[in-house]
Parts: C-alpha cells; sequence; structure tokens
C-alpha cells in the first residue's frame, strides 16, 4: 500500500435527517464541507464548503461537486488512485447511507474511495468559531486528527467500500453471525442480485451474501436474505427499511444466520462443481426439452446474430434433474462478463425445436435452492408407469366427463406455438379451476397443435365465468395480439372431438341426446388403440387400467374421475400446470374494500407477500357502493399470515376485513 500523504475531512447535510439518522429517509444532500489536510507539513491545503440553493438541481449540485473535487485534486497533485489521499468521517454513515446510494441512484460516477470508521472524540478541543454546522464538523476532525498524529497516532486499515457484487459459494456447516443477516421483503420478481446489491450501495455484502428466496413453486417469491460483512452494515441496512426500488417499497427485518443457510446453502456436488466455473453471470434457462442436451443448448446461444460463448463450453451446462434422472426442464449456464450475458438474455423466448426457452439472472443461491427442491422426495413424482390404478371401464364416455354438464371450454384461435403456460396466464384466475390434467391439446393431421384447446373446469358456473370474461379478450404472443374464441361445451362433446368423432366446428350444433348413443361405434373402439400402450396392464381391453386421479376440486358425487390423458392429447410436463395437492391455492377475501379500488392499491396493500400473479379480482357491489376482493395465494401459510398481519387495516378510509375461503 502506498503511502498516505492527505486525509480529507468529509462531513454533509441532508434536508432531512441528520446525525444517527442521516440517509435513514433518502433526503438528498444539500451541503458538503471538505478539508484536504497535508499530514507531512500538518497544515490545511484547501477548505471548501457546498451548498445546494433551492433554485440548484441536486443531480447538478453533485455532480458539480464532484467535478470540482476532482480538478481541486489535479491541480494539487494528488493521486487518489494511488491511495495518496483518504477519506475520513465522523462516522460511516455519510459515505455509505448519503452520498454513495445518491450518486448511484442518479447515475453520477464517483472515484472509489475508503474512509476511516469509528474516530473516537475522547481529546479535550477548543471551542471553534464556525456558524455552518457542516464545516465545523469538518474543522472539528480536523483539529482531532492532527491532535492524533502529535500524540503518535498512526491511521491504518482503511475500511473499502465495496462497489460490485462478489460471487460465493456457502456451506451447511458454514458458521454465520446472527447479527449480519437481514430478510428483505417485496422485491420484483425480475429483481436480481445485482438489484439488490445496488439497493444497498455503501454497505458491504459478504461475498456470496445475497440470496434470493424461492416460493413453493420454485419461483421468485419476491424475498431474500442478505449477509453484510459487519452488525455495523447490518444496523445500517436495517434503516433503509421502507426505501424504494422503482414504485415499489422494499421492507427490511431482521433475520438468523440459521435462514440465510437454508436459502443460500447447498451440498449438491454437481452444483458446487458447477458454481466453482471462472464465471461472473449465471443464466437459469427454463422450459427446456426433456430429450436435450449440452450440445443443443451451445447451439441455442451461439446461433443467431446475439451469439455469445457458454463458460466452458458442453461442459459447463448444469441440468436439473429428478432423483431417478428424469430431466425437470431447467439447467443453468454461466458467462465470462456481463456484455455476453446481456446478449445471452435476448435470446429470452427464443425456440428450441418447438418449445420457447425462457432466460432469467440467476444467483449461486438460486441454483442451491433449486438443485435442494427437485432432490427433495416431496416435490418427486414418479412416473405414472409406477402407479397402480384402479380398474375401469373404459366404454362409457360419461365416465370420462360429466355427462351433459357444460362444465367445458373450447378455445380458438391460439397461436400454434403457444404452449400450456401461456394459455393458463390468458384464463388468469379462471385457471385455478381447471381440473387436474384438464387440458388437452387438439391436434391436426400432421400432429402439430392446430390452436384450439379442450379445457375442463370444475364444474358449469366455472366454464360460464371464463366464458364471460374471456371470450374475444387479446392474447399476446411473441409480439404479436390473437383475438380468442372460448365457448362452453359439454364433457361429451370435448370426448367426440378428441377421439376424432365429430369435427370441432360442428360444436353445439348437435342436440345434447344425439351425441353419444348407449353404444359405441366401431370407429369409437379403434380410437382406444391409440392410448399409449403403458395404459393396459394386459392385452384385453375390458381389463385395461386407465390412469385416474382423484380431484379435490370435484364436488362430491360426482359421476367420474378426470384422466390424466387419454388418446389424443400428448402428455403433458408435469411442471406445466397440475399443482399437487399441497400446493391448491388458497383464496382470500378482502371485504369492504372502496368501489372504485384499483388493483396496484391492492398489491400495495399487500406488498411483500406471495400473492399469485393476475389473480385478483374485484367484485362489486353497486347497493352497498363497495367491493368485495378475491386473491389466490399458493399456500396456506401465506394466507394466514396476511389474516393475521393485515386484518382490519385500511385501504384509504375503508376498515378491510379478511376472511379465508376453505
Amino acid at each position: 500500500m502506498n503511502q498516505i500523504r492527505y486525509f480529507c475531512l468529509l462531513n454533509g447535510l441532508t434536508s432531512g435527517a441528520n446525525d444517527e439518522n442521516l440517509g435513514s429517509d433518502q433526503a438528498e444532500l444539500v451541503c458538503i464541507s471538505t478539508i484536504i489536510l497535508n499530514l507531512e507539513l500538518k497544515k490545511i491545503v484547501d477548505c471548501s464548503e457546498h451548498i445546494r440553493t433551492n433554485l440548484q438541481n441536486p443531480t447538478f449540485f453533485l455532480q458539480n461537486f464532484i467535478n470540482e473535487f476532482d480538478e481541486k485534486l489535479n491541480n494539487l497533485k494528488i493521486n487518489a488512485k494511488n491511495n495518496e489521499l483518504i477519506f475520513v468521517t465522523n462516522g460511516a454513515l455519510l459515505l455509505r447511507q448519503a452520498l454513495i446510494p445518491e450518486c448511484t441512484k442518479k447515475y453520477i460516477e464517483i472515484p472509489s474511495i475508503k474512509d476511516l470508521n469509528d474516530i473516537k472524540i475522547s481529546l479535550s478541543i477548543d471551542e471553534i468559531n464556525e456558524l455552518s454546522s457542516s464545516m465545523y464538523q469538518c474543522k472539528l476532525m480536523n483539529l482531532i486528527v492532527l491532535r492524533m498524529l502529535d500524540n503518535g497516532y498512526v491511521f491504518q486499515n482503511p475500511e473499502i467500500i465495496s462497489r460490485e457484487l462478489e460471487k460465493g459459494l456457502c456451506s451447511i456447516n458454514d458458521e454465520i453471525e446472527d447479527n449480519t443477516i437481514v430478510r428483505v421483503r417485496g422485491l420484483p420478481w425480475q429483481c436480481t442480485d445485482c438489484d439488490l446489491a445496488k439497493f444497498f450501495i455503501g454497505l458491504n455484502i459478504a461475498k456470496g451474501g445475497v440470496a434470493l428466496c424461492l416460493s413453493s413453486q420454485g419461483r421468485r417469491n419476491g424475498e431474500a436474505l442478505v449477509r453484510f460483512e459487519s452488525e455495523q452494515q447490518r444496523e445500517m441496512a436495517l434503516k433503509r427499511h421502507r426505501h424504494h426500488i422503482g414504485n415499489r417499497y422494499i421492507e427490511v427485518y431482521r433475520a438468523t444466520g440459521t435462514d440465510f443457510l437454508s436459502v443460500a446453502a447447498g451440498t449438491n456436488n454437481e452444483a458446487k462443481e458447477f458454481l466453482s466455473r471462472n464465471g461472473k453471470v449465471i443464466i437459469r434457462m427454463r422450459g427446456l426439452p426433456f430429450d436435450s442436451n449440452a450440445k443443443d443448448v451451445v447451439d441455442f446461444f451461439c446461433r443467431g446474430e446475439n451469439s455469445c460463448e457458454i463458460v466452458d463450453g458442453e461442459n459447463g451446462v448444469l441440468f436439473v434433474h429428478y432423483p431417478d434422472g428424469r430431466a425437470t426442464g431447467d439447467a443453468f449456464v454461466m458467462f465470462k462478463t456481463e456484455q455476453e450475458a446481456n446478449k445471452a438474455i435476448l435470446k429470452h423466448k427464443e425456440m428450441m425445436g418447438v418449445r420457447y426457452i425462457e432466460l432469467f439472472r440467476s444467483t449461486v443461491a438460486e441454483v442451491q435452492q433449486v438443485f435442494k427442491r427437485s432432490q427433495d422426495p416431496k416435490n418427486f413424482h414418479s412416473n405414472s408407469k409406477d402407479i397402480l390404478f384402479p380398474q375401469m371401464s373404459v366404454l362409457s364416455p360419461e365416465l370420462m366427463a360429466g355427462k351433459v354438464k357444460k362444465d367445458c371450454i373450447h378455445l380458438k384461435n391460439l397461436p400454434t406455438q403457444c404452449g400450456i403456460d401461456n394459455i393458463l396466464e390468458f384464463l388468469g384466475i379462471h385457471s385455478q379451476h381447471i381440473v387436474q390434467q384438464g387440458v388437452h391439446l387438439i391436434l391436426n393431421s400432421m400432429g402439430q397443435p392446430s390452436g384450439e384447446v379442450f379445457i375442463q373446469l370444475n364444474g358449469e358456473q366455472s366454464s360460464q365465468n371464463a366464458v364471460l370474461h374471456k371470450n374475444g379478450k387479446t392474447m399476446f404472443f411473441m409480439g404479436q395480439k390473437f383475438s380468442i374464441e372460448v365457448t362452453q361445451c359439454s364433457g361429451e362433446e370435448m370426448n367426440l372431438v378428441l377421439m376424432g368423432l365429430l369435427p370441432s366446428n360442428l360444436i353445439n350444433q348437435l342436440p345434447s341426446n344425439q351425441l353419444i348413443q348407449s353404444n359405441f361405434s366401431s370407429n369409437t373402439f379403434s380410437s382406444l388403440n391409440q392410448i399409449p400402450s403403458f395404459i393396459y396392464s394386459g392385452g384385453s381391453t375390458s381389463s385395461a387400467q386407465l390412469p385416474i386421479i382423484s380431484n379435490q376440486y370435484l364436488n362430491q358425487g360426482s359421476t367420474y374421475s378426470p384422466l390424466m390423458w387419454y388418446c389424443p392429447t400428448p402428455p403433458i410436463s408435469p411442471s406445466s400446470y397440475f399443482l399437487p395437492s399441497h400446493l391448491v391455492p388458497f383464496i382470500l377475501i378482502l371485504k369492504n374494500a372502496p368501489f372504485d379500488i384499483t388493483s396496484s392499491e391492492i398489491y400495495e396493500f399487500l406488498n411483500g407477500y406471495d400473492i399469485m400473479p393476475e389473480s385478483i379480482q374485484i367484485l362489486n357491489n353497486s347497493e352497498t357502493y363497495l367491493s368485495d376482493v378475491l386473491i389466490s395465494l399458493h399456500n396456506r401459510a401465506e394466507a394466514e399470515r396476511i389474516l393475521v398481519e393485515k386484518n382490519y387495516q385500511k385501504i384509504r378510509d375503508n376498515l378491510i376485513e379478511i376472511f379465508l375461503s376453505i
């Protein structure tokens, strides 16, 4: 380290909170005072104060101060980059909580700087005649430093302010101090670890210290755990409670080392080997074909004008799999630079074969979490070949889909390349009423999607509501608009089309009593030959075993059970939309809401909670001039947490009552 020749004694004031609360309210700096002290001569070489006027733009004020300070150093021939000068402040708040965060927010470039922390004022100093509070602090620090130098004190080990987030691995056996961890809530779903580091800019986050949390479905839930280098910096981080990222305010709470390890630590050797590679940015791939290999992934990123190179090529692709070796459709890759990663992200939703691939920036902790989830027996569903299903006759279509109840919907004009996820996103809250494995794609003569789909819901009212709200609505897909036709139909009509006995354009044109006679024709039996062979336990159709699964959505007393799949519906990825029983959505009802309440007000009211996307349904009551709001959540624990924490709180002047719908 080069010899330190100068101190810059620095102090400042904001338009809001100061002293021990400096920077906690995100108020802007209005006064900055500096004294440059030559340590060899023990002499002040510059003393200046910058005060922002009421008419001066805050961004211009900061930029002007930094430009003038750089020019001053050049005139004094001080080389700050060689550590000839370091900053001395009265505590770390000015730099860590005010100056650096404000410059970052306003995209003002500042040089790397250092400070001395926790200077103890224990010397007897004569009274200083100075009216300006900021300059008074600077002159006081000047006298303190001179007195300490006279007493033989040596300033050393300056505290470094980190400007970049460092990647690092965390083991389950690591010992982490509880007083260095915070839990962050209310993050935007697209928030990355770099965004979170920017939120805490000025504070030193430990190596590998950002762990974004995943929901029970493996998606980011708006929470994260952050580990800082010291307790002092954790306390400063807590003062950023309810600061903003974009338009969202962020909640910051204390957490423990155990909380952090439960999210960030992992034991999978394959994941550890991947994370130890020499790369800077991790990208998560989702929606991969189950038979894809490393070469397919490398070719995906190499093709086209946004070609980019994966670290270590084919050896650098990390596929996620279940305990039995089956692929989950997820993979991770790593890139050496931000530029390469930015080009890779531009390939989001490009096609690999017949499937579009989703790309997201990821983190070390997310890799660990995804691997832990994939290997957890609770999240593992064995192949249907290994399940013993009860016997059931295949000759009665009434057992396939509810007699003449119109509990199905028929969607037309869909993009031929759209997947199950796109259809569920289009249906929004209505998708929660779909019975298990109730989505059936109609294929054309070439075996490709035709742009039509049948969906079986849990009742006539559900299908009627879906038609009422979604018929004629627009679906946006790959930059194009598609007007979707949604009609109500019965299970019998759906079965006839799926078995090839009725063209889909004749739906609703035949009387219900003519749809199916008491006996099947020969065509019906021939269509059964197309059912996947693993469904049969023997050679005789009379003893055939179909994969029947129970459905918690169906009313008791229903005369049929839905099928996992049957001809000609292709097997569907179990990760696409089927929810295991322990992941069934839970509905909350918010009563007494304002009549003209908006979705944004509800999201603000429930900021930080794991609400299912596009699940808010507002029901206006013109008689009471109030509204009821229905909200879907991924699990009961989150619903109960909202019930406990938000019940009887106000939206505007209305006292909100919250009920759990079972």
